[in-house]
Formats: structure tokens, C-alpha cells, sequence
């Protein structure tokens, strides 16, 4: 969890680059989360959004 969403969104990047994978920064209250795009949920609030093959 992350509290800066700078951090959140550079981390979701590097992450998404080095497996590439796609993945979607989500508001967690008021933290964000880094996760695979597809886990997100329909309820999950996505901020961003990384495809590595974009």
C-alpha cells in the first residue's frame, strides 16, 4: 500500500515493465494499491492504468 501516488504509479510502470504484465494503480480509501489488471474488481476505484505492450 501506498500513501504518495507518485510512488504508487512509478512502482505500478516499473512493475508492469519488468513482467510485463498489465497493471492498474486502485484507491484503496485513502491509500493506492498496485495490482494485475486482471484482478481488478468492478468495485475497485482504478486511477491508472499500465500495458506494457502499449
Amino acid at each position: 500500500m501506498f500513501t504518495d501516488i507518485q510512488i504508487a504509479r512509478r512502482s505500478a510502470l516499473s512493475l508492469s515493465k519488468t513482467l510485463m504484465v498489465p497493471t492498474v494503480v486502485i484507491a484503496v480509501g485513502p491509500q493506492f494499491a498496485v495490482i494485475c489488471a486482471d484482478e481488478v474488481d468492478p468495485e475497485d476505484v482504478v486511477v491508472n492504468q499500465f500495458d506494457p505492450f502499449a
